[in-house]
């Protein structure tokens, strides 16, 4: 089959008279058939996102921090975070890399993620 997924986004900011908006869906080919769909409490510490044991190397994930007040740092290398989500932010990006790490700011949060299999 072709193009099992279809990945939406949408943007628009309106200020001090300044405007724009963009939205856009592309339909995917998706070479695997696993997906994870979980919530998980990340802390403090940095640790691996959780994938799930049939997922191999994860291709699209969105991401939600759940927590009302701090925010969570995702990223694919010890160390390195490239997405920083604020209390209840969202993000959705193709995933180049075989894990994920998150850590979060002051306390732990809670962190609802879809990963979907490269």
């Amino acid at each position: 089959m072709a193009n099992e997924l279809s990945v939406s986004a949408r943007i628009s900011f309106s200020k001090s008279n300044a405007k724009v908006s963009r939205s856009d869906t592309e339909l995917v080919d998706v070479t695997g058939t696993e997906f994870t769909h979980q919530v998980q409490s990340i802390g403090t510490s940095e640790e691996e996102i959780a994938q799930g044991a049939d997922v191999g190397t994860p291709g699209y994930v969105w991401a939600k921090n759940l927590d009302a007040t701090n925010y969570v740092e995702i990223g694919s290398t010890t160390g390195v975070y490239d997405i920083k989500l604020k209390a209840g932010e969202i993000a959705l990006w193709r995933h180049n890399s075989a894990t994920l790490y998150g850590k979060a700011n002051t306390s732990a949060v809670r962190l609802e993620y879809i990963i979907i299999e490269d």
